[in-house]
């Protein structure tokens, strides 16, 4: 009598969730935990399968800012599989993981479902390693599961490796798997800050000084991924101009500010820029009476390039500038009865810059 009474209370005890024996599970910050995947279990198989039923260790990597992979080792009744999982959202793979334990402990756990379809990323299923079952031949006569297909997101694509046992031939129609509670939420992206860039260039600029002469151009900048902020620093290699027995030698330091809008293509960009620029103007005389002098220098600045970035953090930038003068000192001889003109700017410059660029944190 007590023996009989002993079977009848453990018959009716209350099967416990799997152990931390039965499932192993990792997976980066963000994604659901163990406790989450024995509920999605329990969810998918309606009830809570026993520590001795399923062996299941899952080991999840985050690869980039989007994708994440899933080894998976799956072990009922004797029956091990090994799987890789893909899918854009971590959750995705949790609720994955769990419709497959589901159906290899019981195939027909797909009739199930709640009223909350699944709204997951796409998940590739790949398998791996996979060890031939010992388990037993199916029951004559029994009827097969249907076919298993994951909401349009969620989708085990490779039907050849199943880890339940085979199965006949599926109908035609697929029964879609749906969730009794949503999954948990996937962790937002993680905002990246403007990146910064520097810039050193040469060339040449005809307009500015008495002759075409060679430019060197320093630029500091600020990157964001449609626009960018430069703020950069020139010198114009002096020339002379002669009216003898006088002439003045002229040469430019200056630096201005610009705002680019960056217009890309695979490796290439295109920004197009607009900006001013402040500087002086030198002269330097030579002949009776010559002296030196400076004067302001302002004229505001469009450009137009392209860089092709040839690596992750270097690129190769050539720059058309075009610059307006708004202000230039002349620069004249003091002679009788009137004054003599040696040497103005021209109302209008151009530059041509080829120049090598470092990038720091893009955040394209």
């Amino acid at each position: 009598m007590p023996s009989a009474l002993l079977a009848a209370v453990l018959a009716f005890q209350v099967p416990q969730p799997p152990s931390a024996g039965a499932i192993e599970w990792q997976a980066p910050a963000g994604c659901p935990d163990r406790r989450a995947l024995a509920g999605a279990i329990a969810g998918r198989l309606g009830r809570e399968p026993a520590a001795d039923e399923v062996s299941l260790v899952g080991r999840v990597e985050r690869d980039g800012a989007s994708q994440y992979h899933l080894d998976l080792r799956l072990t009922v009744g004797g029956h091990a599989q090994t799987r890789r999982l893909s899918a854009r959202r971590c959750a995705a793979l949790v609720d994955a993981a769990a419709l497959l334990t589901a159906l290899a402990l019981d195939p027909t756990a797909a009739e199930r479902g709640g009223p909350t379809d699944l709204v997951a990323p796409e998940v590739e299923s790949t398998p791996t390693e996979p060890e031939p079952p010992p388990g037993p031949e199916p029951a004559p006569g029994s009827e097969p599961a249907p076919p298993v297909t994951l909401a349009p997101e969620a989708v085990v694509d490779d039907p050849a490796a199943p880890l339940q046992p085979p199965e006949p031939a599926p109908a035609p129609e697929p029964a879609v798997v749906t969730a009794d509670e949503p999954l948990a939420p996937a962790p937002p992206p993680r905002k990246r800050g403007p990146g910064a860039l520097l810039r050193l260039s040469a060339g040449f600029e005809v307009g500015t000084v008495p002759a075409p002469t060679a430019a060197l151009e320093l630029v500091a900048g600020v990157l964001w991924r449609r626009a960018r902020l430069e703020f950069h620093g020139v010198h114009l290699v002096p020339q002379t101009e002669a009216r003898l027995p006088n002439e003045v030698r002229v040469y430019l330091l200056g630096g201005g500010a610009r705002g680019c809008a960056r217009l890309s293509r695979g490796r290439f960009e295109f920004p197009l820029c607009g900006g001013a620029e402040l500087g002086g103007l030198r002269g330097q005389g030579r002949g009776p009476g010559a002296r030196a002098a400076t004067g302001l220098w302002a004229a505001v600045l469009v450009s137009a390039g392209a860089t092709w970035r040839f690596h992750r953090l270097l690129g190769l930038s050539l720059a058309a500038q075009g610059l307006v003068r708004l202000a230039a000192p002349s620069f004249d001889l003091e002679d009788t009865p009137e004054p003599v003109n040696l040497f103005t700017s021209a109302p209008a410059s151009l530059r041509l810059l080829l120049g090598l660029e470092l990038r720091l944190g893009d955040p394209r």
